[in-house]
């Protein structure tokens, strides 16, 4: 069995060249090929990869793609039996592709597998994964066991092999975990609805770098994404008893929420799920290859109304300490307010009340108009 190995790239020049060396030099001879996918960078990286590494295929797209369409990209074009994607910030270990091949083939096959991750430290970062319920957080062993390939819920995709039987048969990753997180995760669900195995191998193993900072860079952006992609796995796999014990646990967490930027990012997660929900009906029942009943549907559209509506109201709650007042405004609250409301009999503390929640609203209004389309 040869590899593609697919490596999708995104502002990654610091990063990419450890990462396509280590695979060139860690690999042996059942590397076929490296394709490497630039979705649309702006750091240099794609010409990095030109003058480097002649011998790897890349593949420039005019537009950022996402993770899982870099990765169908890649995967579209690969020559070779297995498919294996490789995150641009990952540095394979010896030996870790002839022990990824030699896992696919344990007892009776598997048709996906991972590898142990580790951290830059040296600690295991991953070691097969599984989906903590209700909530549908995804959570990361940490402990390797014996060498033994054994099952797994679902792998990362820092490092995910596929056969091209198992691609063949259950089709491109969904778009629609866009920019990323969850993709595999739904993947590897799909794969075990359908009967194809999923396995994790110990003996294979890499060194995950985790260089993106872009959570730094836009937090409300970032915990939006995650949010959206976990609701979008939800809506696509959870049966019914499932989906209303998750919207009250779900409800629970928004009501304990107490970061503001957490409740925005859901918030914006619930309103993406709500707008685009017949879409994500549609390819629910095309990779689980079954429709979906009228009771089914009509609780996602309630669900997600429910929590989209809970967002708005943490969201607000939680702005009025995030964005207080300017001074000015808070010194004649406290100071003349009271003066007036001796004076006229008025009531200060209700008009600070409702002045405090309006100015909280609207610039909760400014924030999800400004990420409308981002």
């Amino acid at each position: 069995m040869h590899a593609s190995v697919v490596i999708p790239l995104w502002n990654g020049a610091e990063v990419i060249e450890a990462c396509i060396r280590a695979i060139y030099q860690q690999s042996g001879p059942a590397l076929g090929e490296v394709i490497v996918v630039d979705n649309a960078s702006s750091d240099g990286g794609a010409a990095l990869v030109t003058a480097s590494f002649p011998q790897a295929r890349l593949l420039a797209q005019p537009v950022n793609l996402g993770f899982a369409g870099g990765v169908n990209a890649g995967m579209a074009a690969a020559r070779h039996d297995l498919f294996v994607l490789v995150n641009q910030d990952c540095l394979v270990e010896p030996g870790w592709l002839d022990a990824l091949i030699a896992g696919l083939d344990a007892d009776d096959g598997y048709g996906i597998a991972g590898c142990t991750i580790l951290n830059a430290d040296g600690s295991v970062n991953h070691a097969g994964a599984t989906l903590d319920l209700p909530l549908a957080y995804g959570r990361h062993l940490t402990e390797p066991g014996a060498d033994t390939p054994r099952p797994a819920d679902y792998v990362t995709g820092a490092i995910f092999a596929v056969r091209r039987t198992t691609w063949d048969a259950i089709g491109a990753m969904d778009e629609g975990f866009y920019p990323a997180y969850f993709e595999e995760t739904d993947y590897c669900f799909r794969a075990r609805h359908h009967g194809i195995a999923v396995g994790y191998v110990p003996r294979a193993r890499a060194r995950h770098l985790f260089s993106s900072r872009a959570w730094q860079q836009d937090p409300i952006r970032h915990l939006a994404n995650q949010h959206q992609s976990r609701y979008r796995f939800v809506a696509k796999h959870f049966a019914s008893g499932e989906l209303g014990t998750f919207f009250v646990a779900e409800a629970a967490a928004i009501e304990r929420e107490p970061l503001h930027f957490e409740a925005v990012g859901r918030l914006l997660g619930a309103r993406s799920t709500l707008r685009a929900l017949p879409a994500i009906v549609e390819r629910a029942e095309i990779d689980r290859g079954e429709k979906l009943d009228a009771v089914r549907r009509r609780q996602l559209e309630v669900g997600f109304t429910h929590l989209w509506r809970a967002s708005f109201a943490a969201a607000q709650r939680l702005m009025q300490d995030a964005y207080p007042d300017a001074p000015w405004s808070r010194f004649v609250r406290s100071s003349l307010m009271p003066l007036l409301d001796r004076a006229t009999g008025g009531n200060s503390v209700e008009r600070s009340a409702h002045r405090t929640g309006l100015a909280a609203r609207t610039r909760l209004l400014e924030i999800l108009a400004e990420y409308e389309y981002r």
